[in-house]
């Protein structure tokens, strides 16, 4: 008996369960992405505008200001000896001739690709009761500006001036140092010199003293203390508050506020490379935009090698 047209046209036909289970399984998977890349972005979304609107303020100190610049006339600045300043290759003829006439047999001679250049402005401060005021001087263009800092408000009123270094016994910064000796020694590591302290590790807390609140600091490393009036308040102006927890960063060995915020900038982290790579997914699912896009990418990749390599130049010969 034959089978018919239909019952074999039947049979040869995946089944449509089948077929669409892989689709299916990609489509939620998409979905699933999209809906990280959004609300990591929603949640994320404060620390994105600190990180974003701060970055551009240590870059630009004019941006959000709670400083006054005022521009200096140039005929001004002609009067004085700026009009006489060297420009960046005479002034590094002038450091090689000062150098070569200490440097007794040696030869010291300016390189055909030098790249003189200044690093920074010139800058001279003035301190006086009610702030301070900075001139801001282009070394290259001869600008200059006149920046009017207020009075600092972040004044700590110490309560017991005359102590100012403790002795404790048994040192506690001590018995550190004598474990990190221990500890290096065992690691095997040769010990040319004696193990030095490196940064400034201290200790806070709150205390009274002749029943009114202060604040006690005491530096392991030294045994310097501080003890100063307890406000509650920080003394910072919102412009310094902010740019002070961009900069915030490292664990401390507490759970307290701090570690917490070190966990959303590890949050940050990890979200920004996931944002680039569900971008790039997201992107990849739209075939209009792909040969657009690799231009794009391309674009990008090449201008970052580029900027990459020139920095990587820049701090090769300059030392900062």
């Amino acid at each position: 008996m034959t089978e018919s047209p239909e019952t074999t046209s039947d049979q040869n036909t995946p089944s449509p369960k089948i077929s669409q289970r892989p689709r299916l399984l990609s489509s939620r998977i998409m979905m699933l992405i999209r809906r990280i890349h959004l609300y990591a972005g929603l949640f994320l979304l404060p620390w994105v505008f600190l990180y974003g609107i701060t970055g551009a303020m240590f870059n630009h100190q004019g941006l959000f200001p709670e400083v006054t610049i005022e521009s200096v006339d140039e005929s001004t600045l002609d009067e004085y000896q700026m009009n006489h300043f060297p420009a960046p290759t005479e002034f590094a003829e002038q450091v090689v001739k000062a150098i070569q006439e200490k440097a007794g047999d040696a030869k010291i001679t300016l390189a055909e690709n030098h790249g003189a250049e200044f690093t920074n402005p010139l800058q001279f401060e003035l301190q006086h009761p009610d702030g301070k005021e900075v001139v801001k001087i282009d070394p290259v263009s001869k600008n200059a500006a006149v920046i009017t800092f207020p009075k600092e408000t972040e004044v700590f009123e110490p309560l017991l001036k005359d102590i100012q270094n403790l002795q404790l016994q048994p040192d506690p910064h001590q018995m550190a140092q004598q474990s990190a000796e221990r500890i290096l020694s065992q690691h095997g590591s040769e010990q040319t010199g004696s193990v030095k302290p490196l940064g400034w590790t201290k200790l806070n807390f709150l205390a009274t003293v002749n029943g009114e609140p202060a604040r006690i600091t005491y530096v392991l490393k030294d045994g310097h203390v501080e003890v100063t009036r307890h406000k509650g308040e920080d003394g910072f102006s919102f412009r310094r508050f902010f740019m002070r927890l961009h900069t915030s960063h490292g664990q401390p060995p507490h759970w307290n506020t701090r570690f917490l915020w070190s966990l959303v900038i590890d949050t940050m982290a990890i979200a920004m490379v996931t944002w680039g790579l569900s971008g790039i997914l997201m992107w990849w699912q739209i075939k209009r935009t792909r040969k657009r896009g690799t231009i794009v990418i391309l674009l990008s990749i090449c201008t970052a090698a580029i900027l990459y390599l020139n920095m990587m130049n820049f701090y090769s010969t300059t030392k900062m």
